[in-house]
């Protein structure tokens, strides 16, 4: 799926420091697509980057979310650049999300000269790049998805979570756009990551990375997890060594054809 929404870009790179570390600054490149915030941050100036990484945010965050923190820099201090979009901030994978989806995944490859490697999603996150798989965005070699929240039609348990996502589908929830009942409909060339604890009180985890999971492995798709312990914000879910090195494992790999679309 290609958008026909015109991209208006007011581009501005920033140079961010990195401290004491020994790290290079990095280099932000921000800008607009249909109306929504998007930034490109690469390692540093002059160093060219070997991978793209799709970055989507969970419920209340935004363009800027988690991208400078430990946990996703540890990709940047590794040689990637990081993509994210403000994605109709509390979309839960509606179209307008889809859309900026794939806006995201233009413009970033433009950018850098490169495919995208790997898209990495948290809680919230989930729907919206599972949504983008399913609905056609052009997809990565790999998805690693931290507690991904795909069942829309069960987050009772989620601070907000059945309001926003009201609000997101003005109304219910489509059947095409609850993610973990189309599974089905989602690649198997992609390489999948789960990283989910039992414990977290918030995403069930038997509601939504369990069926994600399983319902992949049916099909026959590559599918991983690492299980971690503690509720919804528990730090173990934030492992930048265990994220830098599936990162690292999908680089140069060339997505399949997809035989077992509809396994």
């Amino acid at each position: 799926m290609r958008s026909a929404f015109v991209i208006a870009l007011a581009l501005v790179a920033v140079l961010l420091t990195t401290g004491s570390t020994g790290q290079p600054p990095s280099e932000t490149l921000r800008g607009s697509l249909a109306g929504e915030e998007v930034r490109l941050t690469t390692p540093g100036e002059g160093i060219e980057p070997k991978g793209l990484v799709i970055w989507f945010h969970g419920q209340g965050g935004n363009v800027n979310d988690r991208i400078d923190g430990p946990w996703l820099d540890a990709l940047r201090r590794e040689g990637y650049a990081i993509a994210s979009s403000n994605f109709h901030a509390q979309s839960w994978g509606n179209p307008a999300s889809t859309r900026d989806a794939d806006l995201l995944v233009d413009w970033a490859e433009e950018k850098t000269g490169l495919p995208v490697t790997l898209w990495v999603s948290g809680s919230m996150g989930g729907s919206v790049s599972l949504n983008a798989l399913i609905h056609g965005v052009k997809a990565p070699n790999c998805w690693y998805g931290v507690k991904p929240a795909i069942a829309l039609t069960e987050m009772d348990e989620v601070p907000g979570g059945p309001g926003f996502i009201f609000k997101a589908f003005a109304g219910q929830v489509p059947p095409d756009r609850n993610p973990v009942a189309n599974v089905a409909s989602l690649p198997v060339s992609v390489r999948y990551r789960i990283v989910a604890s039992r414990g977290d009180q918030w995403v069930i985890f038997k509601e939504n990375a369990g069926p994600l999971s399983s319902g992949l492995r049916e099909r026959g798709a590559d599918v991983t997890q690492l299980i971690v312990e503690g509720f919804h914000d528990d730090p173990s879910h934030f492992n930048a060594r265990d994220l830098v090195a599936y990162a690292d494992s999908c680089l140069d790999e060339a997505p399949q054809e997809d035989s077992a679309q509809a396994g």
